[in-house]
């Protein structure tokens, strides 16, 4: 049941994560606004590709699915972490910190509300709107089983991609919305994986898929505002088709030891990164006076940094608690 090429994916798809937050670690002057758009073009959204991979995984896994195990595995390793990897952000933006990303007369509420606010909506810490999010694919899991098994079920799909296109991120149900497209998306391709994975890893669409990846981004970064636009989205589900051929394609040639550790400990870093980043930036501040200012040359290094530093604590938290370490930090 091991796909070698997915479990490879895990670890590219955590480095988009960790890399489109990094981009708010610097200071980007109005020198250097291009670069960061340019950055935020391609980088950041990476939660498309976690979501597309997502669903592939679900797909794959349908034929063992039993609601009961499902349900049990999902509160164990995904909701319980992220219970507990939650308590210190809501602990300080209830008692020491107001959240500017929350909505008007959030804190007229009683502190009791405003965490169960944080939990529902994830809006505590950056990357954790994904959990309330994703939790709501898991709510729906038993219909997606028996939809995959009707053959007409993914004739869907390109109207989904079309709604998606309206319907923007916002709070878990919107999102659910949103994402639902690309999750299908990864339902679809490991559904027709015994059909379409030698056609992915094609040289000649591979490069099809990258040149259209790139005009996506060129036309998003002249001809649209923002960054978090609907031909971002496109360009990020063609990115994830694309990864899964390259993936596919170089097998074993990405079967490298320091993969397989980024990749196991993959949805620990997803929990983790937005402390070592916010801790980071409070260290430099305070060292340098100010943010970093941004540039090309800093920004790998603070990205890789950051990667491997979160790696590293998982891996230390996975020896000390072995297989318990799920229930902490979902690795």
């Amino acid at each position: 049941m091991f796909l070698g090429y997915i479990h490879s994916f895990r670890a590219l798809a955590i480095l988009f994560i960790v890399a489109g937050h990094s981009i708010d670690f610097f200071a980007w002057s109005e020198e250097s606004a291009a670069t960061e758009r340019l950055l935020r073009i391609l980088i950041s959204n990476g939660s498309v590709l976690f979501v597309f991979i997502a669903g592939y995984l679900f797909q794959h896994l349908a034929a063992k699915y039993q609601t009961k195990k499902y349900f049990v595995a999902k509160l164990k390793n995904v909701i319980l972490p992220y219970f507990l990897v939650s308590i210190p952000a809501i602990t300080i933006f209830i008692f020491f910190m107001t959240r500017e990303t929350v909505w008007q007369g959030f804190y007229d509420n009683p502190q009791w509300l405003q965490a169960f606010y944080f939990y529902i909506t994830g809006l505590h810490l950056a990357p954790l709107w994904f959990v309330p999010m994703i939790t709501l694919f898991y709510l729906v899991a038993p219909l997606l089983v028996f939809a995959d098994k009707n053959k007409h079920f993914y004739w869907v799909l390109p109207a989904t991609i079309v709604l998606s296109c309206f319907v923007s991120r916002g709070l878990p149900l919107q999102s659910f919305v949103h994402f639902f497209s690309v999750y299908l998306l990864g339902m679809f391709c490991s559904h027709y994986k015994d059909k379409i994975n030698d056609i992915l890893k094609k040289p000649p669409l591979l490069v099809v898929f990258a040149i259209f990846i790139l005009f996506l981004a060129a036309f998003e970064f002249y001809y649209m505002k923002g960054t978090m636009t609907y031909v971002n989205y496109l360009q990020k589900i063609t990115m994830s088709v694309f990864f899964l051929g390259l993936l596919i394609q170089l097998g074993e040639k990405a079967d490298y030891k320091v993969i397989h550790t980024i990749a196991n400990a993959s949805f620990g870093v997803f929990f983790i990164h937005s402390y070592v980043l916010t801790g980071s930036k409070i260290l430099m501040v305070k060292l340098l006076g100010d943010k970093v200012a941004g540039s090309l040359l800093f920004y790998p290094v603070v990205v890789i940094a950051v990667l491997m530093s979160c790696v590293g604590i998982i891996v230390i938290i996975q020896k000390i608690l072995g297989r318990k370490s799920r229930y902490l930090v979902g690795s």
